[in-house]
């Protein structure tokens, strides 16, 4: 055999290797989903439903990057050093709903598309809502008030002051509590930010200086269990009543020892799946209110309008000792 047959030979041999070799498909949508912060259980939770979400889309690259601090200002300059490399579509948990809107519209001016997710913005396309606003701050009350009747002075321990969502629920707790419970009294609100050992240290504060307190309502994942071991550790389990979301995994010693009878949240890992399949859906064909669209293992969701552009939710979950084993997050 001549070199120049041997050398035909192979090179045909290595046109059909290429031929038969499976094709590896590229992303074609490139997401940035950027959370409130890094480092915390829930986050944590939520990457898996993302990370989930992301290996059955072979035709979506996610990026998960945020900030090491719930600042709107540490979100802010991340997005700026974002919009650059030209993403197809970036979804925010938003610190400040008012604050980070005008990096957004800059985005949006560069061609990028804007969703919002967890922590609503002023500015979006598309908002991937954890519950109901005002379903979850009926909730709340109605746990509180099974717990400790219909009077009494309560407390809540908050993340921010201009955190969306907290800021809805509050508002929801107080329309709830107008119409249900006249009894019942908000007495102080104090943020926390996303910090266990600064709601553990207010809620102490409130122990000491407000005796006569029935209950503490603790907004955001890590602020429940710091309001619940203050409680514990002063002895006042089943003397106060303590509500509010986390996830299961950080409230299961207290939901066992009741300290807590009750604690509300969503499914985290849902969230981030259910974001990016939205995120995916925008980008390929568009959401429309009212329209019914496919999330992959959760099913369908229909889009509702709302005063900014449309949202989609996830129903409640409560957690009590007696459930609280089946579930992992």
């Amino acid at each position: 055999m001549t070199n120049s047959l041997r050398a035909l030979i192979g090179a045909a041999l290595l046109l059909l290797a290429a031929v038969l070799s499976p094709v590896q498909a590229q992303p074609r949508y490139r997401i940035v989903i950027m959370p409130k912060l890094l480092g915390i259980a829930y986050y944590d939770a939520v990457k898996t439903g993302i990370d989930a979400a992301a290996r059955e889309l072979p035709d979506v690259a996610v990026t998960w990057t945020g900030p090491t601090q719930d600042q709107v200002e540490r979100q802010i300059e991340m997005i700026e050093r974002i919009i650059p490399t030209k993403p197809d579509l970036i979804a925010v948990a938003a610190n400040d709903p008012v604050g980070i809107v005008p990096v957004l519209l800059k985005a949006q001016r560069a061609g990028i598309r804007v969703m919002s997710w967890d922590g609503d913005s002023k500015q979006r396309e598309f908002f991937v809502n954890l519950v109901d606003f005002e379903a979850f701050g009926a909730q709340l009350v109605e746990a509180l008030g099974r717990e400790i009747g219909p009077k009494g002075d309560i407390a809540v321990v908050t993340t921010s002051f201009t955190a969306p969502n907290q800021t809805s629920w509050i508002d929801a707790m107080k329309r709830t509590i107008y119409a249900r419970y006249p009894g019942l009294r908000i007495v102080d609100v104090r943020p926390a930010g996303e910090s266990t050992e600064e709601a553990y240290r207010i809620a102490q504060d409130y122990l000491k200086s407000m005796p006569g307190l029935k209950g503490i309502v603790a907004l955001g994942a890590p602020n429940l269990p710091g309001v619940a071991r203050a409680v514990r550790d002063a002895g006042r389990t089943g003397q106060v009543a303590v509500v509010g979301n986390s996830t299961p995994n950080l409230m299961r010693e207290f939901l066992h020892d009741g300290t807590v009878k009750t604690v509300l949240l969503w499914n985290a890992p849902d969230h981030g799946y259910l974001t990016v399949y939205s995120a995916r859906q925008l980008l390929v064909g568009g959401l429309h209110a009212g329209q019914v669209y496919r999330a992959g293992r959760l099913g369908s969701f229909t889009p509702r309008a709302d005063a900014i552009s449309m949202q989609v939710a996830l129903p409640v979950m409560v957690f009590t000792k007696d459930n609280v084993g089946q579930h992992n997050f």
